[in-house]
């Protein structure tokens, strides 16, 4: 069996070669195909040239796995034996580091890189791995420390009568208390700049997807703060991001759905906001809940948007008269290898009485998250657009 992050590196390599005369000017996507195709067969001084053509006009290109694997195939070719250490040495200066302290205890005991556990460079090498493991560890945690600190101290208490207080623009960190439970439902808000409590802002609330394989609630990461909906939301927008978990999210748990309805409250009870303007959708699982808010429980919202959801609810729940004359705006893309286009347009034509308000979009590629594609942020963009568009004058 091979060691785990060599099976990982050739899963990421591995493809059919391509011959000189079909590509006399190879790709750095070809070349990685080709030392794919030569660690496979175990020609690796094949391959180790490969990797050096593919490295020369910029090694930074390379990922710690690329590197990896050419110091793999370095180390099993006696006479180019100098490169795996360069290139090992390269893979130690890579930041972030996307490998775990699991993943370099593999490379530790990986038998392709016998060659080199014999050398003195390498428990010098193993060492200032795990340092930069540790370090970039520790880093992470200093930074969500800060940044859970720094969220928590823009929070808003809970507004006695109509009055609402100024609120400085940024992250807001919130956890809403779930009813005879010891959870605690964790959400942002996302307060824009020129934010005036004594005008009514529209709400974007944003259920992320991925709920059945997130096992915590992803707060304390920094990174949330670069979702694309916060992008793309209006400018002037309150945005809320409440976070899910397998345990309690959006999917089978109807806690957590009531729990949505909860946190606008207190969003509501907090800031200034336009109930005329105030919209729920997501992403994958969280579009799916959209929708079942759309049909279930429709009332808290304006409008709402889904990308790329199930063709079936939540819930075992059934469409009914979806939205109940709001609009509901559906982007799902005709590749999307999760939910099969098919079975979601059958979904969709199989209630245009029911859902008049009820509006597909259909992208012809961008997959399942297309969201995340160039195109994506500009078609949600105008989603939220038309959604939050003030009222027509009566």
């Amino acid at each position: 069996m091979k060691p785990l992050l060599f099976a990982l590196a050739l899963g990421l390599l591995l493809a059919p070669a391509v011959s000189s005369a079909q590509a006399p000017s190879p790709t750095y996507a070809q070349l990685m195909d080709q030392s794919g195709a030569q660690m496979q067969a175990k020609d690796f001084c094949a391959a180790v040239a490969t990797f050096e053509q593919a490295f020369r006009p910029d090694s930074t290109r390379a990922n710690e796995f690329e590197l990896f694997t050419g110091a793999i195939a370095a180390a099993n070719c006696p006479a180019r034996r100098p490169l795996a250490w360069r290139w090992l040495g390269q893979l130690s200066r890579h930041r972030p580091l996307s490998i775990q302290p699991r993943d370099l205890d593999n490379v530790a005991n990986d038998p392709m890189l016998a060659p080199l556990r014999i050398e003195a460079a390498w428990p010098r090498w193993l060492a200032a791995m795990r340092q930069a493991l540790a370090q970039q560890t520790a880093d992470a945690q200093t930074a969500s420390t800060r940044w859970i600190a720094e969220a928590q101290a823009r929070t808003l208490p809970t507004a006695k009568g109509k009055v609402r207080a100024a609120a400085a623009p940024g992250f807001a960190l919130y956890f809403s208390q779930v009813p005879a439970d010891t959870v605690r439902m964790p959400y942002l808000v996302r307060v824009p700049a020129g934010y005036d409590p004594a005008k009514p802002a529209p709400v974007v609330v944003y259920l992320h997807g991925g709920v059945v394989s997130t096992k915590q609630f992803g707060y304390a990461d920094r990174d949330v703060a670069e979702e694309t909906i916060f992008e793309v939301a209006p400018a002037n927008a309150l945005v809320v991001y409440p976070f899910g978990r397998a345990s309690f999210g959006w999917v089978t748990q109807p806690a957590a759905f009531a729990q949505i309805e909860q946190i606008l409250a207190e969003v509501q009870a907090r800031y200034r906001t336009d109930g005329r303007r105030t919209v729920l959708g997501g992403m994958s699982n969280g579009g799916s809940a959209a929708l079942w808010f759309a049909s279930q429980r429709p009332a808290p919202f304006s409008g709402f948007y889904a990308l790329s959801p199930a063709p079936v609810l939540p819930l075992q729940a059934s469409y009914g008269r979806l939205g109940q004359g709001k609009p509901c705006y559906q982007l799902s893309a005709q590749d999307d290898s999760l939910y099969k286009y098919k079975a979601v347009k059958a979904t969709y034509d199989a209630r245009p009485s029911q859902a008049a308000q009820w509006f597909l979009q259909t992208l012809p590629g961008g997959g399942h998250g297309f969201l995340y594609r160039p195109e994506g942020p500009a078609l949600l963009r105008q989603t939220l657009a038309t959604l939050c568009a003030p009222p027509k004058p009566r």
